[in-house]
């Protein structure tokens, strides 16, 4: 299977967020010519702040382009939005949320990509477009995009098409995952085969793991009294 993708989109220089001294890489632009993949994403473009962007887990960025409607219905000020407005590197039309799996392996150009987990919106969005509470919004409707690791590195032209290679966890949405992030009350089952699920980038599987530890430790001191 294969989708067409608007992007690659960077940005290499940082620029301040309306209203705060911050600087931010959310502003991408598209590509023009080909761009090179690698390790930590692609070369040019900027990460202010490495706790949170960038790295083995997060080289890319993916939004699919078909919830921008819900978001211009819902903020009609951004009735201008589209591929990059949240900071993305890619984005597809028929493809969300509910289809894509953590451990989805694509081609994309010459470089192999791997899902490795949800985007987590960040306050930066409502920044950028003068929206109060977007990224609530997207966490709580689960419009969150997601992330890859890079596989394989190598050049990716403007336009390249995604390929589905490989997936190796069929029930392992990035829905569901980000569900499991979202609801206090998931199941103990749930949890650990969270936390076991090794495709998932390994800071997310150490959150469920705190979890269901911290559960377990409570039960143990109830059990006492």
């Amino acid at each position: 299977m294969q989708w067409p993708v608007e992007g690659p989109f960077l940005r290499d220089l940082l620029l301040r967020l309306p209203g705060t001294e911050k600087l931010s890489g959310i502003d991408k632009q598209r590509a023009t010519n080909d761009v090179w993949l690698d390790l930590n994403g692609l070369q040019g473009d900027r990460v202010a702040d490495h706790r949170f962007h960038g790295g083995p887990d997060r080289s890319l960025c993916h939004y699919p382009a078909d919830h921008y409607r819900h978001w211009c219905k819902l903020y009609p000020h951004l009735q201008a939005i589209g591929p990059a407005a949240f900071g993305e590197n890619l984005s597809t039309l028929g493809l969300d949320e509910r289809q894509v799996c953590i451990g989805d392996r694509f081609r994309w150009g010459d470089a192999l990509i791997e899902v490795s987990q949800p985007r987590s919106p960040c306050s930066n969005l409502d920044r950028r477009h003068d929206a109060r509470g977007l990224a609530r919004q997207l966490a709580k409707s689960g419009r969150t995009g997601w992330l890859y690791r890079t596989l394989e590195a190598g050049a990716v032209r403007p336009g390249a098409d995604l390929h589905l290679i490989d997936r190796p966890c069929p029930t392992a949405s990035v829905l569901r995952v980000w569900r499991g992030f979202m609801n206090e009350d998931i199941s103990d089952t749930e949890l650990a085969w969270l936390a076991g699920l090794s495709p998932l980038a390994s800071e997310c599987r150490t959150r469920f793991r705190q979890r269901l530890d911290s559960r377990r430790r409570q039960k143990d001191q109830g059990a006492l009294f």
